[in-house]
């Protein structure tokens, strides 16, 4: 081979490869290459990667969510019984990258999406405990119904019993129910059966507190069994009314004119929380 022909091999080599390596990384995570793995039989953890400095209290943060994924793992199986079989993924990122994965919107300060859980770490580094026990436990919640129900759960479902198992209720709730049941019958189901992303800002406190009073009243009646009984229809295919009528005993618009009663005589109650 003689002089020219091997630099022209050797440039058409370089553009190969140049272009294998842009693909390669046009096919990677824009956070790839700052995540740090936790591998746990249960549970896969991707964590921002961090200065030395930083990284025991990304060890702590770790720690702590795995030991949060651990026990509410068990409090749910134990309810439901049945123990969720998928391996969870908890991913944490920088709160620019949170929004860029998630596209959220700005109330949103942790989301499960696409089969992983997704919650922002703030530039400090300093998590609050008791915000990551919530939003750890309520992301998780939704992963579990996600396998429990084919991924078949309606929104409001879903949302409400998440909110049960994070802790104590948002405060915002109880006063944005209480002035909409005032002059409204409760929220259609079937507005609260996709999401609450779409729904105008001042509707969501309302679905929330909505949701999480509906669910609540069906798990104190009918119990965690029905639930399941529930979930595993839907699992199955079955479509939804029917879902709901064969596991409470009830259809659904018959269920809306109970809530809209049983809201009325909260709000009345003057209890704070849903």
């Amino acid at each position: 081979m003689n002089g020219s022909r091997f630099r022209l091999y050797c440039v058409r080599a370089l553009q190969i490869a140049l272009i294998l390596l842009l693909a390669l990384i046009a096919g990677l995570p824009a956070h790839a290459d700052r995540q740090t793995l936790y591998d746990t039989p249960r549970f896969t953890l991707y964590m921002p990667a961090v200065e030395v400095t930083e990284t025991t209290a990304m060890e702590d943060l770790a720690k702590n969510s795995i030991a949060i994924l651990n026990s509410t793992y068990e409090e749910l199986s134990d309810l439901f019984g049945a123990k969720p079989q998928t391996k969870a993924v908890l991913r944490f990122l920088t709160p620019e990258d949170f929004r860029k994965h998630t596209h959220a919107p700005s109330w949103t300060s942790a989301m499960f999406l696409n089969g992983e859980i997704s919650i922002p770490v703030p530039r400090s580094r300093r998590v609050n405990q008791t915000e990551l026990t919530r939003a750890v436990r309520h992301e998780y919640v939704h992963a579990v119904i996600s396998e429990l129900s084919g991924k078949g759960c309606p929104a409001w479902v879903d949302e409400g019993l998440a909110q049960i198992f994070e802790g104590d209720p948002n405060p915002l709730l109880g006063p944005a129910l209480r002035r909409w049941i005032a002059q409204n019958e409760a929220l259609p189901l079937d507005w609260l059966q996709n999401g609450f992303l779409t729904l105008n800002d001042d509707l969501v406190p309302v679905a929330y507190g909505q949701s999480l009073f509906a669910t609540r009243y069906l798990v104190e009646k009918m119990g965690y069994p029905s639930m399941n009984t529930y979930f595993g229809a839907l699992r199955k295919g079955t479509p939804q009314p029917e879902a709901f009528k064969s596991a409470f005993g009830m259809d659904e618009r018959s269920f809306e004119r109970t809530l809209t009663a049983e809201m009325r005589l909260w709000a009345e109650s003057g209890k704070i929380h849903p």
